[in-house]
């Protein structure tokens, strides 16, 4: 029987394969072991509350969610255009409505926030909640990172 880590793994997997090929028509794969990004990472930040109460944290470097902004937008864009941070937000919103909408009754009476995205980083992030969930996923080579806390 899955403990509850690997059920919520378990459906973040499914939650990013489903957006990767349904909106960006590209195949993502999570990655196993520890994979290192590159430095000055974009941060998209999505909260649930209701049922569930924690958050959703979706992470890339600035090459990696150019690209995303790419595919997502169908065009070009710039290392510091605004579109990248709104890509990354909306990219973070679909994974955690995803994620959300494979949980049973009662835990799918929550609602989720509208993203906040900083390029600060992840630095000086504590989680607000005791059980953490990290997972890195790849697309084409360009790699991101998801964490869920409740």
């Amino acid at each position: 029987m899955p403990n509850a880590q690997d059920e919520a793994v378990t459906r973040l997997d499914s939650a990013v394969a489903e957006v990767f090929e349904t909106m960006l028509a590209r195949s993502c794969d999570p990655l196993e072991g520890e994979v290192d990004t590159v430095e000055g990472r974009i941060v998209a930040r999505i909260q649930f509350t209701g049922a569930v109460d924690g958050e959703c944290l979706l992470y890339a470097s600035q090459a990696t969610a150019s690209v995303t902004a790419e595919a997502l937008l169908g065009t070009p864009s710039e290392p510091h255009d605004p579109m990248v941070d709104d890509a990354i937000g909306e990219l973070c919103n679909m994974i955690a409505g995803g994620w959300k909408s494979k949980l049973a009754s009662p835990d799918s009476n929550c609602v989720i926030s509208t993203p906040a995205v900083t390029r600060d980083g992840l630095e000086g992030y504590q989680a607000r909640f005791g059980t953490k969930f990290s997972r890195k996923y790849s697309f084409q080579g360009n790699v991101f990172g998801v964490v869920l806390a409740f």
